[in-house]
Order: C-alpha cells, then structure tokens, then sequence
C-alpha cells in the first residue's frame, strides 16, 4: 500500500476505495455509539468522519458498524473442521482473528501439525495469529506422537505469525523450577506467555506469575478470577462447549477491571459453532446477562488485541486495518455484513468466499491396535460369597454409579 496515497484520502482529497455512509460505529476506544463515515483504502481504514469520495459506497443508513471479533484463546482443532471449513463457520459470525494454540494438532503431528495450519491461513480471509505449544505432550503420562522441545520452542517462535507462548500447563513443573520448562519461558523472553492455572492461589499463584505468564482462562470462580486480577493477570473469560464459566465470573467485570478481562472459546464443537455462533454467542450471552453492548464488544475486540499486542485491530479508527463488521440489532447483535481487509467476504449468515482445495496431509495419523474380543473384556470383581452389608477390597473402574 502506498502510505502517501493513503494519507490523501484520509485528507479527502483522494476517493476511496470502499466508504461506509451513514454508520453507527461502535467506538471501542471511548465506549460510546458516533454516527460518522468510514474510509477504506486497500485493506486499512483511512478516515474517520464526513467523506463523499469513493469507487465503492454503501449506505448503511444508520447500522450499527463494528471492529471484527477477536477470539483471544481457542484450539481450533476441537471444532473438528479443517482449518479452511472452520474460517468458513466463523468468519459470518463475525470473527475475523483467532489466537489459536495448536498443541492438539501438535500432540499427534509436531511442527509438521503447526506448518500445516499456518500455511493454509494464508490463503483465508481470517487473520489467524499463533501460541507455541508449550506442552507437548501435556504430560509425562500421554503417549503422544511427537515432544516439543524447549529448543523446537525456540525454532517454532521465530515463525512471524507466531506471536507468543501457548497456556502453560505444566504449572506444578513452573512452580518447581523444572529446568525444561523454565527454558521453554525463557525461550519466549518479549513475547505474550499464556496461563493454564486452574484452582491455583497463594504463593503458588505468585511463584507461577513470576516467571512472566500473564493470563489464564481457568478460573472457574468469582474468588479465583478476583485474586487473579489482583496479581496482575490478564482474565479471560471461557465460555465454551463444555467449559462455561460466563456466569461465575461476568460480576467481576466492573469499570475499573474491564480493560483486563476479556472472551474466549477455548474449545467449540463444529455443531455448536453452527447453532450458536463463536465469540459472538459469548458477547450475545453476556449481554442477555446484564453487560452493555458496547463493553460486551470492547471484550470481544480491543481487549484482545491490546493484550496480544494487535495494535492496528479492535478499534475503527484511522490506519487500523478494515476488518468490519455490521450489526442491524446490537441487543441482539445480528451481525449482517462482514469485512476482512476492506473486502466483503460474508453476509446475512453465509460466506462469500471460496475455501482453497483440500489437500491430502495429515493422514494416516490414528494408529492403534486392532481390538479383539479379549481386549474389550471387562472383568467382574469377585463378588461372589459375600453376605448382606460385607464388601470386598477389590478395585473396579468406575465412570459414575446410576442409582
């Protein structure tokens, strides 16, 4: 994009390319609703305000106008669609960046998983930024189909849409000094470094957040999330497919802590992504709840970008880049058009754009045993001869007894 070329049409003096008349725009840098116009050129917004010059204009005639959603942590690998399928589900509703951690991809498949995923979203109009996986596998307990190195950590890191550390799981290896882990940390000196701190408190809490991580979207409690944001850390609030923790932790959400808050999926069945949406149901959810919508979408958009450091989104205003959204209810918030890089890619619900072909990587990676009739028995515990009230000292998986 040639700078000088946009500087004029934010000066009026060029058209531009695309010019949104007549919005509503949901200012997510002043909280409030401003009815202006909105300049596009290329894939940046140019201006703010009062223009008349464009190849392009749509009138909007009054439609609420807002930055694309951010989902700041999902594992888009849960949804069980493929990477193009998924932009394809999400991209209507509304979201146009995901911050995704691929460690599951990355447990069956290691950095060929991640290169796979992060060549194909170039090809997407849906601006996918990437954690490193720091565990890989979860634990020393999963057998696994490849290990991430602190070293490979390093490798994956240099990767320009890599932009920090996956959750760290391996809180008790953090709070111990286990020496792999901390390499892994300090592989990632400067950039973001995500939690994964369930139930964690005390000084443990603290000797977690020494070593530099900053969020978590663990918390399941309003006293967790609370001692959280007193330490210093990023709240991300989970409301996902079997994870819903919307309710427990929305009251902390107040004046003075909503600029650390902010929403995330973390895991979304492909079934609930058709039914319910994305992020989008999370910011349609908490507003149901009591939030106002605008502080409903500042948490969907430049909450997100802020932390991650995606300063050109969240936000309509000058030089940020054009990804759009339209909203005829913001109650309800029924997103009609959308805008990656100033280009309408979906409207009314449906993409408007093309996935690029399927390739055949990646398969072949389920391989178990064939199950014989032997290894599917289960046997019973030797209950027999006990009388009535004695019981027997033998073990026996259990899931859930059914009265």
């Amino acid at each position: 994009m040639d700078l000088k070329e946009l500087i004029s049409v934010a000066r009026g003096e060029m058209p531009a390319d695309l010019l949104l008349k007549n919005a509503r725009i949901v200012n997510t840098f002043s909280g409030e609703i401003e009815q202006a116009d909105v300049a596009v050129y290329g894939d940046k917004i140019a201006g703010v305000g009062d223009y008349d010059k464009a190849k392009e204009i749509i009138d909007l005639q009054g439609r609420f106008l807002a930055p694309g959603l951010i989902n700041g942590h999902t594992h888009i690998e849960s949804s069980m669609l493929h990477p193009a399928r998924y932009a394809q589900a999400v991209v209507p509703r509304g979201t146009l960046a995901v911050v995704t951690d691929l460690h599951e991809i990355a447990n069956v498949c290691g950095s060929e998983g991640i290169k796979f995923v992060t060549d194909l979203a170039r090809k997407l109009p849906l601006d996918m930024l990437f954690m490193a996986p720091s565990c890989v596998p979860a634990t020393h307990l999963e057998t696994s189909g490849a290990q991430i190195s602190s070293n490979e950590v390093k490798r994956i890191l240099a990767h320009p849409k890599i932009i920090g550390l996956g959750e760290m799981m391996n809180f008790p290896g953090v709070i111990s000094g286990d020496e792999e882990v901390l390499k892994k940390i300090s592989a990632s000196k400067g950039k973001i470094i995500d939690g994964h701190a369930p139930g964690l408190t005390g000084k443990e809490l603290n000797a977690y957040l020494s070593a530099g991580i900053l969020s978590d979207h663990e918390s399941t409690t309003l006293e967790e999330g609370k001692e959280k944001l007193r330490r210093g850390m990023h709240l991300m609030i989970r409301e996902g497919s079997s994870e819903k923790n919307l309710d427990a932790l929305l009251p902390l959400v107040t004046d003075d802590t909503y600029k650390r808050c902010f929403f995330v999926v973390d895991d979304r069945s492909c079934s609930d992504l058709l039914w319910e949406g994305d992020i989008d149901a999370v910011v349609r959810k908490a507003i149901d709840r009591g939030l106002e919508p605008v502080r409903a979408i500042q948490m969907a958009t430049i909450n997100a970008a802020e932390y991650f450091r995606l300063y050109d989104r969240g936000g309509i205003g000058p030089g940020y880049i054009a990804n759009l959204i339209t909203i005829t209810d913001l109650a309800e918030l029924e997103i009609d058009m959308v805008f990656y890089r100033g280009k309408l890619v979906a409207r009314q619900g449906k993409p408007l754009f093309s996935p690029p072909p399927l390739t055949l990587e990646l398969r072949d990676t389920v391989r178990i045993k064939s199950p014989t009739a032997k290894s599917l028995k289960i046997p019973l515990p030797r209950w027999e001869g006990l009388g009535e009230g004695e019981t027997s000292d033998e073990a026996y998986p259990v899931i859930e007894i059914v009265p």
